[in-house]
């Protein structure tokens, strides 16, 4: 084969446009001084003899190179690959390429690997090195600059970069004692990782608080494959929750889990760290601590370059993780009642049967507000929707007013009298102040916010949630109590029935169901012609086809509210604060709604056994709240 063309050199380019070497040096590297008559002969040379200049050649000349090395522990890991695209976008807007180097776990050759990565580019960046301490410090000392991520730095402040893993452990774990568990299993990382320490210190600190809790240490690692691995000594460790060192382990025990055929989270949850983009579309999605890797990827640039131009920062900088709670995660197996603080979930025997949200997901025009959803039986039939679309204002179960002082806290469209239904920019919110739970009642202090950001209201909601028998059958029931308190002014209290709109009169406690081919029943008789308007005690929910009864039921006290009840258009029951007339509420009165609810996995139609559940379901499910006030303050301007 024939020899291939020799490289042309800056010399051949000098001698055929009659220049020095310098002078076709000081061209290439574009500077301004050079004669113009001398740079077109060097430019014709160039191109006539078609050079290419060597990248290395000037790298030399000019003393760097524009690149920087990324040096890993596993490439594989889409925690370190974030990094690097982090990394890599930021150095590309100052003209700097990324150079990347793998040390496959081998803590043997990371040093070696470090060192001529180094001395190929201008920095360096060691996210996780597993080298001892003393050998890290040398390597900082004669290879700088170099930003270390997830390592203490004792000699250089500004080289160190972290995640707290130990407040990511400690979270995770408060996460999973709020539901119930207290045998918690760690899948540990790799023995030489720095970060799995501070996961462990994070579990202790979580054991010295909970007393009562016990964290089991299982051997695991850093990859998919060791998750896997280790579902068999999970199970035989009777733990109820798993905390993996990272995602990739968690997911490789999800997987071995399913193979198995175990519940997850109905027999044990798992959770994760670090967010990889994989951990949200797993089944089910991981709950995870989520780690802003893009921002560590680009916060190493951001301090490389200022070391290198010689004002490096003066103290290191750490992350916090934060809590990302999926489905992987629930009620231990053995607790029940109300659990987790942050998201509550309501356990009624092995179900978990409703959960609570904050709704400050929702829109602004649909009025932001809590609301239940899903809520099911024990039987699993599904008795709530949430956002439908024939009213995507509609959430499950919650506390929805129409006209609160002429604002809209019921979402959606406002009705105007001679005008109809319109769009107004009249939607208030309701805002979550506090929130507990204890064992079967859950309570909720809110502030009710206008659309100009002002209180117009505050609420204290009480929600009990507890198992029932109602003959051979296993059922449940749910109280709801709210108490609204017009601690900012009177209070005017109105619907579209009251503005004009006739059979319009929705406003209160509302519970949307799904699209059933249901049945109403009332103490009158049966059909949405029968109930809508109805002041009967209770109202019955009844599928024959899912074989489901919900019963609900007016506290005893005040005379019963009408019920709006529309069955034919959508399913959507409530009693009604403003039926057909406005309502007042003086400043510093009170006004309660409340309601009672059984769910049974049985077609009730017959009459006088719902009367008989109803007349027994208020004792049932409203239990005094010690140390809290929700009763009504009678008030003479309130109508029935």
């Amino acid at each position: 084969m024939p020899n291939p063309p020799r490289q042309v050199t800056i010399a051949q380019v000098a001698e055929y446009a009659g220049v020095s070497q310098a002078s076709v040096s000081r061209v290439l590297n574009r500077n301004q001084k050079v004669d113009p008559a001398i740079s077109a002969k060097v430019r014709d040379a160039i191109e006539k003899l078609n050079y290419s200049p060597s990248q290395m050649a000037r790298n030399l000349v000019r003393g760097r190179s524009n690149t920087v090395a990324l040096v890993v522990p596993d490439l594989e890991n889409p925690m370190f690959q974030g990094v690097l695209k982090g990394l890599a976008r930021e150095a590309a807007l100052d003209g700097y390429r990324v150079l990347v180097a793998d040390t496959a776990e081998r803590v043997a050759d990371e040093e070696d690997i470090a060192v001529e990565a180094r001395s190929r580019c201008d920095a360096l960046v060691l996210v996780s090195p597993r080298m001892p301490a003393e050998r890290l410090e040398a390597l900082l000392a004669r290879s700088g600059p170099i930003v270390v991520v997830n390592r203490p730095v004792a000699s250089d402040p500004a080289a160190e970069l972290s995640v707290d893993y130990e407040h990511a452990t400690r979270t995770l774990g408060e996460h999973l004692v709020a539901l119930g568990h207290t045998r918690i299993a760690y899948l540990a990382g790799p023995p030489q990782a720095y970060a799995d320490g501070l996961r462990r210190h994070g579990l202790a600190e979580l054991v010295a608080r909970r007393e009562g809790t016990e964290v089991l240490d299982l051997a695991g690692g850093s990859q998919v494959e060791d998750g896997y691995r280790a579902a068999e000594d999970v199970l035989s460790s009777g733990a109820t929750a798993v905390i993996a060192f990272n995602d990739l382990v968690a997911l490789g025990l999800l997987a071995r889990l399913r193979e198995l055929g175990v519940d997850v989270p109905g027999e044990i949850s798992v959770a994760g760290i670090d967010d990889i983009p994989l951990a949200r579309f797993s089944a089910p999605a991981l709950t995870t601590m989520s780690v802003p890797r893009l921002e560590l990827g680009a916060q190493s640039w951001r301090r490389l370059r200022d070391a290198m131009a010689g004002s490096p920062a003066s103290h290191p900088l750490s992350y916090r993780a934060i809590l990302e709670a999926r489905g992987s995660t629930g009620p231990a197996p053995e607790a029940s009642g109300w659990l987790s603080p942050g998201r509550p979930v309501l356990r009624i025997g092995d179900r978990v049967v409703a959960r609570y949200e904050e709704g400050t997901s929702i829109d602004s025009v649909l009025s932001p507000r809590p609301y239940l959803h899903p809520v099911e039986t024990l039987g699993g039939v599904r008795v709530t929707d949430s956002h439908p679309t024939d009213h995507l204002h509609h959430f499950g179960i919650g506390v929805a007013l129409p006209d609160v002082n002429g604002t809209s806290y019921w979402g959606g469209r406002t009705y105007v009298q001679d005008v109809g239904s319109i769009m107004l920019e009249n939607q208030g919110s309701q805002r979550r102040d506090a929130l507990t739970v204890d064992d079967d009642v859950l309570v909720e202090r809110l502030t009710w916010i206008d659309e100009r950001e002002v209180a117009q209201l505050s609420e204290v909601r009480v929600l009990t949630g507890r198992p029932a028998r109602v003959g051979e059958r296993d059922a449940w029931t749910l109280g709801w109590r709210s108490t609204l308190a017009a601690n900012f002014g009177a209070l005017t209290l109105g619907s579209p029935a009251t503005n004009g709109r006739e059979g319009a009169g929705y406003g209160g406690l509302f519970w949307r169901f799904p699209r059933w081919d249901a049945t109403v029943i009332t103490r009158e008789g049966e059909g949405e012609s029968v109930a809508h308007g109805s002041t009967s005690p209770w109202l019955a929910v009844v599928d024959a086809r899912r074989r489901v009864t919900v019963l609900l039921a007016q506290p005893e006290g005040p005379p019963a509210l009408p019920w709006f009840a529309r069955v034919d258009e959508y399913l959507g029951i409530g009693p009604a604060v403003a039926w057909d007339e406005i309502v007042t509420v003086p400043e510093g009165g009170r006004l309660e709604l409340g309601i009672d609810a059984l769910l049974i996995d049985r077609a009730i139609t017959d009459a006088a056994e719902l009367e008989q559940l109803a007349s027994t379901l208020g004792a049932a499910v409203n239990t005094p709240v010690a140390g809290l006030e929700t009763g009504l303050v009678a008030n003479p301007d309130r109508r029935a």
